[in-house]
């Protein structure tokens, strides 16, 4: 699936997502079904093939999370200005669930990347050839 494809889907995940949580949060039913439909579309867009989890070198996981921490920052920040404890709180969790999120994704990452360099990297007993210390870079 193409990369820009993938970041779309994210982006329109997240756009349903604040839509759907407004519309519930103000009780405009249209607005939440249509937030629902975006983040559908998002769904669809960011579906994982079976080319792995992976969106440019990077874990989709912390994409997701930073989203989820935007989505969890707008829905304190309405359910402070409507009075409304319950969604602030709701709001709360969602961005410690997103900052969770981005933490596995993170760590997914790091963790790939030291592979990488385990099997790249010459072993004792061999010497490097110019052509692969250039593809460490």
């Amino acid at each position: 699936m193409d990369t820009n494809r993938r970041i779309e889907g994210i982006g329109r995940q997240v756009k349903g997502a604040v839509m759907e949580s407004l519309g519930v949060a103000i009780g405009d039913a249209k607005l939440a079904a249509d937030g629902s439909a975006e983040r559908a579309v998002g769904d669809k867009l960011n579906s994982v093939d079976s080319g792995g989890e992976q969106l440019a070198g990077i874990d989709t996981d912390r994409i997701r999370g930073i989203g989820h921490q935007i989505k969890g920052a707008v829905i304190e920040a309405i359910g402070h200005l409507v009075g409304n404890p319950k969604l602030e709180s709701d709001g709360v969790a969602e961005r410690n669930a997103g900052k969770e999120q981005n933490m596995a994704g993170g760590d997914r990452d790091l963790a790939r990347e030291a592979l990488e360099r385990t099997h790249l990297a010459p072993k004792p007993d061999e010497k490097a050839h110019p052509e692969d210390v250039a593809s460490w870079r």
